[in-house]
């Protein structure tokens, strides 16, 4: 069984991009790793870990970089790399997006929404890696739990997602997402690091901060030191992707634009 826990960063009001990212690996190393990652976090007094929350506590009191030796972060970072296999992650920036696709305008196309088209294209990843490298094994996806109807709208694609992509990948079983809260899951803890990161190295990156001199890019590098599949949108790639929804609802739906 090969297992892989994804997370979400990024609110338009406080981010430059979405964030969607995670990690892969059997579920004999999960089992391991969660092991590892508990007593890391006993050991600082902490019975979960949410990266914001950690980095504004450790700012708050005094520790000006989670890098000294020994900080919760670097030890769990280690415990990262140590155990998975492989990391996921799609990043867009949410005006680009806004501006593209104008998701609000067609409340009747959820599929337009930032999440969705980095949910989608994430699993897109995941079963392009599991077609080359575990063909025969299975595979459980966990989210980070969206709110009872998000996830339900998410969800409602998956049959149109399983269709197009049992084109892709013939044979392959195509995973269905379950969500569940971080709260007590270590996976979703690395997850949520993974996605913070990218986050924040995006958030450095739009104030032209030098990235070579912060925690946050440094720890990226670590977080992402195993094989990564990392898809970063550009506003051209935005561009071309809304042409292509446009033609395509064209052509089933001729009348509606």
């Amino acid at each position: 069984m090969i297992q892989i826990f994804i997370d979400d960063s990024g609110k338009s009001d406080q981010s430059p991009v979405l964030v969607l990212g995670g990690y892969l690996a059997s579920k004999e190393k999960w089992q391991v790793l969660d092991t590892s990652w508990n007593e890391i976090l006993a050991k600082h007094g902490m019975t979960s870990f949410h990266a914001a929350d950690v980095w504004r506590l450790g700012y708050s009191s005094g520790v000006k970089s989670p890098l000294v030796r020994g900080s919760v972060f670097v030890q769990l970072i280690d415990c990262i790399t140590q155990h998975v296999e492989h990391a996921f992650a799609v990043s867009i920036h949410l005006d680009s997006h806004e501006h593209w696709f104008a998701p609000k305008q067609f409340p009747e196309y959820p599929s337009l929404r930032v999440y969705n088209m980095a949910f989608y294209g994430l699993l897109t990843q995941i079963h392009q890696h599991m077609f080359k490298r575990h063909f025969n094994k299975n595979l459980e996806i966990t989210f980070d739990e969206q709110g009872g109807e998000s996830t339900s709208r998410i969800l409602e694609g998956m049959e149109e997602f399983s269709r197009l992509a049992a084109g892709d990948f013939p044979g392959l079983n195509i995973a269905t997402p379950k969500f569940m809260s971080d709260d007590n899951c270590p996976g979703l803890q690395a997850a949520d690091m993974l996605a913070w990161l990218l986050r924040r190295d995006a958030f450095n990156a739009s104030r032209q901060v030098d990235r070579s001199q912060t925690a946050e890019a440094l720890m990226l590098g670590e977080a992402l030191s195993m094989p990564y599949s990392v898809k970063i949108w550009t506003d051209e790639e935005l561009r071309q992707a809304s042409e292509n929804v446009l033609k395509t609802l064209r052509m089933s739906i001729p009348d509606a634009i």
